[in-house]
């Protein structure tokens, strides 16, 4: 019997007739509501789910322990205004006999008699317990309010006999009434039919964890430890939002000296954590099952194939379906038969597995990324082989995948793992240099980070094994024409290069001519670039390999602009963009070079506003610890579309930075020709602003429209920030032409800015 079963009495539930002394007590602790313990955390988005499962009949409320389950039931119910019977549930009531005379003692304590008729047909033997249960019902009904039965602990009840006759019970349950049921484990009930039917409320693990904003609040505002966001991020991220690790972070925080420095150590091994959960959480277990959660535990996910091969087992589908079914941290994921362990129960279970045998988990780990390399699963695979710390290993598997993580957009995983590695390691997978410096190019890792690649690329030499050196030397030429590191002329003859020794390589030759064009483009030979970008486009297999496929397009995208030729300048810059999305590389440099067609495109087509969107897109990840062309280029690009914005002073700043960046690059092609035109330009722009009367001062409303002029907003959307109809807006803005003596919006912010008319002078 349990702490509970103390609090037994020796009477009998209200409405039992003085005959039925032979019943043995009720154990007072299991009818009584849980206390609202004070300084609990306010969770209304939980009280609201709760609330919301009103018109189901069942609210299945299923999560492991330490969820704060009955917690959130019990504050939920307290302000819920119903009636509400809760029945704390035991091994014992899988005698369904007293399980219902507990739940008519629950019920008839809301209003005496109402469970009067289910306990006098429990008292006389012989009476179906159907009919125990539909004379329950028949008195929840005549209660006329709202009245929720609730069964807290239901995993204690396993017998089919008692679990039928709730299903019998919800068959016939009147309007009036709910059932919430509270359980670490999915009974066997008929739930599959009652969620079919919108009969069924689910609240799950996923509900229940807490969010950072919640952790905060018990962490911070409850409990008064000085932690700040990240601290408060970090634990969240390791405890998964699971409230009771959070609790006992809680209860261990305020007893050291500095929370900040030690909240780091917490995590599935430390003592309160491994303590609460092999009594919580693994005692119920058997030495067979906990052995496989030990070795599961170390995979982090897996599939019940992957669990067979390298557990050495032939029982793993069952096993992940009964933990699953248990909530024991075990949970499905949305893809091909993929469960995940939750983190904390990992992290201590592989620690207890070492203790017992510490070479287990390098053994795991060794045979899970042999399996997932043999299905073509790099990213898996090499988070397993990395946690062997076998450099080696690791470098086999970026260099067998090295091309098909990049074609992918998965640039950030093989620069993620290469960094690991030692310089030695590195240079001995020769493929593997090459591949590192294109991965940075195209992910955006910084210029020093890419020349370091390639001087361990100038490194590799040919061994006895005959390693394939044209095609790290091709790849590098090919680097070195995307890096424009030593001169727009010597990038070209690089790429020209790189397309002569890649002639025959289906795998090398598009990237080859798509960098060519590129280098073609900044050097001023249009012509040149727009054919080496087509021909890349004609290549086999081009659909395949997203990066090579998206400079090229974005090369034709650039001529064409610049050409006059929007249509066709747009399906190119719009296939670049495509062709990034598909393989999840938008925020990158490959992104980055995407956005900058499209902003060119855009400006040719006088859409300014979209146009210095994109180029400020572009430009943001194209800052570096060393000046490059590339940035210069869009900064260039950037100011020109200040200018006919009417920015003049930004463009002027703008402009400037270009020039600071050109200033310290040899040779930059075109680039500083177009620098002049924009300077030019902007010179033009100047004089127009400055020149010519102003006819009338604007007026106040007319100089309140003005201002919102500089933005991006349409006219409508000024009309609504100034609560002005669209047609005022319009005519204060004509009035605004006529009065400065222009014709265009652009015009009109340039005029006032060189008037010092923008300027907000209401105090404050």
């Amino acid at each position: 019997m349990d702490a509970r079963s103390s609090h037994a009495v020796d009477r009998q539930p209200s409405g039992v007739p003085s005959g039925a002394g032979a019943l043995p007590p009720l154990v007072e602790a299991k009818l009584a509501v849980p206390r609202v313990r004070r300084g609990m955390v306010a969770r209304p988005r939980v009280r609201r789910m709760l609330a919301d499962g009103r018109a189901a009949e069942l609210t299945l409320v299923s999560a492991p322990a330490g969820y704060g389950k009955t917690t959130a039931v019990r504050a939920w119910s307290a302000s819920a205004g119903a009636g509400v019977a809760w029945v704390t549930l035991d091994a014992g009531d899988n005698d369904p006999v007293r399980l219902w005379r507990y739940l008519a003692t629950a019920v008839d304590r809301i209003r005496p008699g109402l469970g009067r008729g289910a306990l006098h047909r429990l008292d006389r033997p012989g009476n179906a317990l159907e009919d125990a249960a539909d004379e329950l019902m028949n008195g929840i009904a005549a209660f006329g309010s709202e009245l929720v039965v609730v069964l807290d602990d239901l995993h204690a009840v396993t017998s089919e006999e008692s679990l039928a006759s709730i299903d019998h019970a919800l068959e016939h349950l009147p309007t009036n009434a709910r059932l919430i049921v509270v359980t670490r484990v999915d009974p066997a009930l008929r739930l599959a039919r009652l969620r079919s039917g919108g009969g069924l409320a689910e609240m799950r693990a996923g509900d229940l964890a807490f969010t950072p904003a919640e952790a905060h609040q018990l962490l911070v505002e409850r409990a008064h430890i000085a932690l700040g966001t990240h601290e408060i991020d970090m634990l969240h991220r390791r405890t998964e939002g699971w409230p009771a690790a959070l609790v006992l972070a809680g209860l261990w925080l305020r007893t050291v000296d500095d929370p900040v420095l030690e909240v780091r150590s917490f995590g599935g091994e430390h003592r309160s954590v491994a303590e609460y959960l092999s009594s919580e959480v693994l005692a119920s277990l058997d030495e067979d099952c906990r052995s496989f959660l030990h070795g599961a535990a170390v995979l982090g996910e897996l599939t019940a194939e992957l669990g067979d091969v390298v557990l050495e087992r032939t029982d793993s589908a069952t096993q992940l379906a009964e933990l699953e079914r248990s909530n024991l941290f075990v949970l499905r994921l949305g893809r091909g038969g993929w469960f995940r362990i939750h983190s904390l129960l990992a992290e201590y279970a592989e620690a207890h597995l070492a203790e017992s045998d510490p070479a287990a988990a390098a053994r795991i780990h060794h045979k899970a990324a042999a399996w997932l390399r043999h299905r073509g699963m790099p990213v898996e695979a090499l988070r397993h082989a990395a946690a062997t710390q076998d450099h080696a290993f690791v470098a086999d598997i970026l260099v067998e995948f090295h091309y098909a993580l990049i074609s992918f957009g998965q640039s950030r995983t093989l620069l993620q793992w290469t960094r690991s590695l030692p310089d030695d390691c590195i240079v001995e997978h020769p493929e593997l240099t090459v591949a590192a410096v294109i991965a940075a190019i195209l992910d955006g890792g910084s210029v020093i980070e890419q020349r370091r690649y390639l001087q361990l690329a100038d490194r590799v030499r040919a061994g006895e094994d005959g390693l394939p050196i044209p095609y790290v030397e091709t790849w590098a030429l090919i680097a070195r024409a995307l890096m424009i590191d030593g001169g727009v002329g010597q990038a070209v003859l690089d790429a020209r290069r790189a397309v002569e020794k890649a002639e025959g390589e289906p795998e090398i030759i598009g990237g080859a001519l798509a960098a060519y064009a590129r280098t073609q483009f900044f050097s001023g030979d249009l012509d040149d670039a727009f054919a080496a970008a087509l021909r890349a486009l004609e290549q086999p297999g081009m659909e395949g390999r997203a990066p090579a496929l998206a400079l090229a397009r974005t090369a034709l995208a650039l001529v064409d602009a610049e050409r006059g030729r929007l249509a066709s300048a747009r399906s190119h810059a719009e296939a670049a963009r495509a062709a990034t999305s598909r393989i999840g590389s938008s925020r990158s440099w490959l992104g980055a070079n995407t956005s900058a067609a499209l902003g060119a495109v855009l400006a040719a087509e006088g859409n300014l506003a979209e146009a210095e969107h994109e180029l400020r897109v572009a430009e943001r990840f194209s800052g570096d610890e060393v000046p490059t062309l590339h940035q210069a280029w869009l900064l260039v690009l950037l100011a020109r579309v200040r200018v006919r914005r009417g920015r003049l002073d930004e463009a002027e700043a703008t402009l400037r930075s270009a020039r600071k960046i050109l200033a310290q690059l040899g040779d930059s092609g075109r680039v500083p020709t177009l620098a002049d035109a924009v300077a030019e330009e902007l010179g033009d722009a100047r004089a127009r602003a400055r020149s010519g009367d102003v006819v009338e001062a604007p007026s106040e409303a007319e100089i309140a429209v003005l201002r919102l002029l500089e933005t991006d907003l349409s006219l409508r959307e000024i009309g609504e920030h100034l609560f002005l109809s669209p047609n005022t807006v319009r005519s204060h803005r004509r009035a605004v032409y006529r009065k400065l003596g222009v014709h265009s919006r652009e015009d009109a912010i340039a005029r006032a800015a060189a008037l010092d008319l923008l300027r907000d002078e209401s105090p404050g």
